[in-house]
């Protein structure tokens, strides 16, 4: 009975977290009218934030870490850029949002829409017990894998067909100190975290 108890506190505890978790690394970007080769938009409810911009090869062009408890506004000049198509990653602890921005002839416009916004998983580490959650609204196959110090494979499961994945792993009892959990989907997202047993 004290064992059903204990681990119930666990799971209170551990679901506690992941709602707080990932009600503070929300965030929302609204595009405002900008004027010839500037970009303007605002961050609502960012709290720790990562923009980038890339080119269509994949090249960084721009990365700044953003900080705030409330709004976050910002103009990017884009003059130095010639014609084409760019891509400004919003990235928090919960999610990465693309967006495209086209640069044509003296002016340049940033979608109003992401082009993909991806959730990542959040895992929290609760005395062993290890909460694995993630938002997956294109139902696309997720695969979860564990590994330990050695790297041998512990634990491999698929998740085929679920918007929202939420997964218990017990570890605590198993013989090493550290396992790495490798989570992959939506064809090419792979994330990676290691996490105490102890």
């Amino acid at each position: 009975m004290k064992k059903i108890l204990k681990f119930s506190l666990v799971l209170v505890a551990l679901l506690s977290a992941l709602n707080v978790s990932a009600l503070e690394n929300e965030f929302s970007l609204d595009v405002k009218k900008g004027q010839g080769k500037t970009v303007n938009f605002a961050l609502y409810e960012a709290n720790k934030v990562v923009l980038s911009i890339y080119d269509l090869d994949h090249k960084l062009i721009h990365k700044e870490n953003v900080i705030s408890t409330g709004s976050i506004n910002r103009t990017y000049d884009l003059k130095a850029l010639p014609e084409g198509t760019y891509f400004l990653f919003a990235e928090s602890d919960a999610k990465i949002a693309k967006y495209e921005i086209s640069v044509v002839g003296e002016t340049a416009v940033l979608a109003a829409k992401p082009v993909t916004e991806v959730y990542k998983p959040v895992l929290i580490n609760k005395e062993g017990v290890v909460c694995f959650s993630i938002s997956n609204a294109s139902k696309a196959p997720v695969s979860v894998e564990i590994y330990n110090e050695s790297e041998d494979l512990v634990y491999s499961s698929s998740f085929v067909d679920k918007q929202n994945i939420q997964q218990y792993y017990d570890i605590k009892s198993l013989p090493f100190e550290n396992y790495t959990f490798i989570m992959s989907y939506d064809n090419d997202k792979v994330f990676e975290k290691t996490v105490s047993a102890k």
